[in-house]
């Protein structure tokens, strides 16, 4: 076994220091200098930049293995700040990207909008459960049986990757957005856009629960409903409404008091919020969630 290990943590080894280059830039790329992570042999694809992956692996060696040290030299690149801008002449050279002149778009992991949702509604708990679950039942089926329905009670508010995951009873909201099978090894997540996702997000029990505490969250800062929904808008998407969106936030909250027998005119009123528009606020803040670009990386 020391000589295994020795062997693969070899300077000599072509293999251990590129594979793990290779799968820290997809991680943060979104694809792979090699796109089968998995398989670097004749039968994988050959690498898209050969002397950029070297030059990553021997500097990774050089740093003493350090992933920190990686990570920090590819997000200081160029091609790592690259804007998702559209180029019809680099289009035409280059449709699949494969040569990085433009940052691609692609969805974030099941954990990550999980976690998301969590961090905007002020829920998410940075801290493990104390623990184990495990330990707290029979480390059996039964006992992990019981672990999932324990946690379909109370879902718990956790970061992501603190959550007990049994094999084939993988929780709804991370296996909705193609959570991989845990039994098995997987370089590269899988990545579909299906309407499961979106009513999941319209439907889901636990998605409305956050959606009603990020509107508390937005209720209890200063200003007009209108100064609020921007607010929201700008803490779920990382930016400020367009006029555009701002004038589709207001007919929504304007059609939905109205529907709900409350006035339609008070977006701009600085007074105490009202039972119609705290429910209004909690079906905007679900949207908020349900839009493609709180679930993308632009």
């Amino acid at each position: 076994r020391l000589d295994l290990a020795c062997w693969t943590a070899s300077r000599d080894n072509p293999l251990t220091a590129r594979v793990m280059a290779n799968r820290v830039w997809l991680k943060l790329m979104g694809a792979g200098i090699v796109t089968t992570p998995d398989n670097f042999g004749v039968m994988g694809t050959e690498p898209s930049h050969p002397e950029l992956l070297d030059h990553l692996a021997v500097t990774f060696m050089d740093d003493g293995w350090s992933v920190k040290k990686l990570v920090r030299r590819i997000v200081t690149s160029r091609a790592y700040q690259l804007a998702a801008v559209h180029d019809s002449a680099n289009f035409e050279i280059d449709p699949e990207n494969r040569f990085h002149w433009r940052m691609d778009q692609r969805r974030l992991d099941a954990e990550s909008i999980r976690d998301a949702m969590l961090a905007v509604s002020g829920r998410l708990d940075l801290d493990p459960t104390p623990g184990s679950p495990v330990s707290r039942v029979r480390e059996n089926r039964q006992g992990m049986v019981e672990i999932l329905q324990q946690a379909r009670r109370a879902p718990e508010d956790c970061r992501s990757v603190f959550l007990p995951i049994v094999r084939d009873q993988v929780p709804e909201a991370l296996s909705v957005f193609d959570f991989p099978d845990a039994s098995l090894v997987s370089g590269q997540r899988e990545e579909s856009n299906v309407p499961a996702q979106a009513l999941f997000l319209l439907n889901n029990e636990q998605v409305i629960s956050l959606a009603r505490s990020f509107a508390r969250r937005v209720e209890g800062l200063p200003g007009t409903p209108a100064d609020r929904l921007a607010t929201a808008f700008e803490i779920a998407l990382g930016r400020r409404p367009s006029a555009s969106e701002q004038a589709a936030i207001e007919s929504f909250w304007i059609d939905f008091l109205h529907r709900h027998g409350s006035r339609g005119d008070a977006a701009t009123d600085d007074r105490p919020t009202t039972d119609s528009e705290s429910l209004a606020m909690a079906a905007y803040c679900q949207a908020l969630f349900a839009a493609a670009e709180f679930r993308h990386v632009y």
